[in-house]
């Protein structure tokens, strides 16, 4: 198994890299630390600017320079991370794409995200929302408060393959240790719909026994890996919604959400539940997608 995880050496480092070095040492898997530097920035025609003209030539050697840099603080990072194996790697450019250029060397991207401002949101959102948006590998977000283990664990799940995918995918990446708590959450959508009241209620006790049935599946097979596991049905009006508030009650030490893989356009367009969800919560959030189904 391979990890790949991007740093870009603020306060948010230290946290994501001892939770990518557990989980790691859990599976014997290999880190790849990633660090995007950023352009030196070029006018072609600097004169119009009232800036003087400058050597390309220096220009590319301040970049080189910066390039090494960053490759010499990641090796320091190599030994915080031992006897974990480690490649290191550098690229220029936005944050965000370098990532996404290199998540297929990896089955797990886990990556830091930062607080930022209403305004800084609204214009140019944040790396860690990006690359939940348009990556097509599982992505481990640590924000908030640090967890030492991920004993307290909710999984939002709607039924849907894509949150089942997301159910087994945690299961084998977070083993369950002593005292571990799983809560399956299921936001039931608040949408009232004319219908016959005697048809109506047939067919909502025909839709709660295989709810039941379907979940208690996914109870048994969490208990069997270990985890002391509950099931909590809630309604709203709002699926994301219902998470966030949900999450705001309780202390859980990360959330599993799964996400349909969508491309191009209407990834653009559209956007999904578990981006919007990511930008509110408090806590890791970890995000598998799937786009065989």
């Amino acid at each position: 198994m391979k990890f790949l995880v991007p740093v870009d050496f603020t306060d948010i480092t230290n946290p994501l890299l001892r939770t990518a070095k557990r989980l790691a040492l859990k599976h014997s898997a290999k880190i790849i630390l990633l660090h995007a530097v950023s352009p030196v920035i070029y006018l072609p025609y600097p004169e119009s600017f009232g800036i003087s003209p400058i050597d390309l030539s220096k220009l590319s050697e301040l970049e080189g320079k910066n390039i090494e840099l960053a490759k010499q603080r990641l090796s320091a990072l190599c030994e915080f991370l031992s006897p974990v194996s480690v490649d290191v790697l550098v690229d220029v450019g936005d944050p965000a794409e370098v990532i996404l250029s290199k998540e297929d060397l990896a089955d797990l991207i886990i990556l830091g995200s930062h607080r930022k401002g209403l305004i800084e949101k609204i214009l140019i959102g944040s790396t860690s929302e990006k690359v939940v948006r348009y990556s097509h590998k599982p992505v481990l977000v640590i924000k908030g408060k640090e967890a030492e283990n991920f004993k307290n664990v909710c999984v939002a799940h709607d039924l849907s393959k894509y949150a089942q995918k997301a159910f087994e995918f945690f299961l084998n990446l977070i083993p369950a240790e002593e005292g571990s708590r799983l809560t399956i959450l299921h936001i039931e959508e608040t949408v009232e719909i004319p219908m016959v009241d005697v048809i109506t209620e047939k067919i909502s006790k025909q839709i709660v026994q295989e709810k039941t049935k379907y979940f208690e599946s996914l109870i048994e097979k969490a208990q069997s890996r270990g985890w002391t596991a509950e099931l909590i049905i809630e309604k709203h009006s709002s699926v994301s919604s219902g998470i966030v508030q949900f999450l705001k009650q309780k202390e859980y030490d990360l959330l599993v959400m799964g996400s349909r893989g969508l491309s191009g356009f209407k990834r653009v367009i559209l956007g999904s539940t578990s981006s919007d969800v990511v930008k509110k919560v408090e806590i890791p959030v970890l995000i598998h997608k799937d786009f065989n189904l």
